[in-house]
């Protein structure tokens, strides 16, 4: 086994455990927000008996898992979007560290990976995108952008060129909710794809912005509700354009 394979593990290792316990971090201050309470304030309770988790109740996923999503206390059933936020943040994360290695351009793409991760779940919580949010995602491109010494010029160009996607996504929304007289998509949702141009390309975008949609018919399907948010799914297209994204969009590109 090569030493580069085994850094890329050893790498994967450690960003699966982070991915996972910032899921079940920014899960529990969610949960919180949504409830009107002190996000970061007091420790993790049980939400049916209000009895403090122990340390051993707090190990992202396997916890869920031993305890077969049940309170150890009152036997509670524990909400499987905690599992689903720690499974998401690790697999994240392992993606990104794959994509990108053990490198200092790593650290943007997992700052924003993890604000997307917060993203999703506000936006199912309570359908809402806080612009505090994609204004932190933008000014984390920004602030890498010169800490990696990117060419200013050549990025903001690309930033430009990306933009036209949400600007023209933004066109046929609001001309499809003046014929059909009703809301056809959320304003976060274009905001979001809006501040995803400060680090894909368009090409990516328009691949997000697709997948997003096929992710989004699926999740509709398998939970057979006719309304849902739309943001994790864009955050989930978003976030597997930048890691395998570039041999299709070249491909693509390639046809011309």
């Amino acid at each position: 086994m090569s030493p580069h394979l085994l850094l890329t593990i050893y790498l994967c290792v450690w960003l699966a455990a982070a991915g996972a316990v910032l899921g079940s971090f920014l899960d529990c201050a969610v949960w919180r927000w949504a409830r009107g309470e002190a996000m970061f304030r007091g420790r993790s309770r049980c939400a049916d008996c209000g009895r403090t988790l122990s340390p051993g109740e707090l190990v992202p996923v396997f916890s869920y898992l031993f305890s077969r999503g049940r309170c150890r206390g009152c036997g509670g059933k524990i909400p499987a979007e905690c599992l689903w936020a720690e499974l998401a943040g690790g697999l994240a994360f392992v993606c990104l560290g794959v994509r990108f290695g053990l490198t200092l351009e790593l650290a943007q793409w997992l700052v924003f990976g993890g604000l997307l991760l917060a993203v999703s779940l506000t936006d199912g919580a309570k359908r809402i995108i806080p612009d505090k949010l994609l204004i932190a995602m933008a000014v984390n491109r920004v602030v890498w952008l010169f800490a990696l010494g990117q060419p200013l010029w050549d990025t903001v160009k690309g930033m430009l060129a990306s933009g036209i996607i949400p600007a023209a996504l933004l066109a046929f929304v609001l001309l499809a909710e003046k014929v059909l007289g009703r809301e056809a998509m959320g304003g976060g949702d274009i905001k979001l794809l809006l501040a995803m141009a400060f680090y894909l390309s368009w090409p990516e975008l328009l691949l997000t912005l697709l997948g997003g949609c096929l992710l989004g018919i699926i999740g509709a399907a398998a939970r057979k509700t006719g309304a849902i948010p739309f943001g994790p799914y864009l955050a989930a297209a978003g976030v597997l354009a930048v890691c395998f994204g570039g041999p299709l969009v070249s491909w693509y590109l390639g046809l011309f």
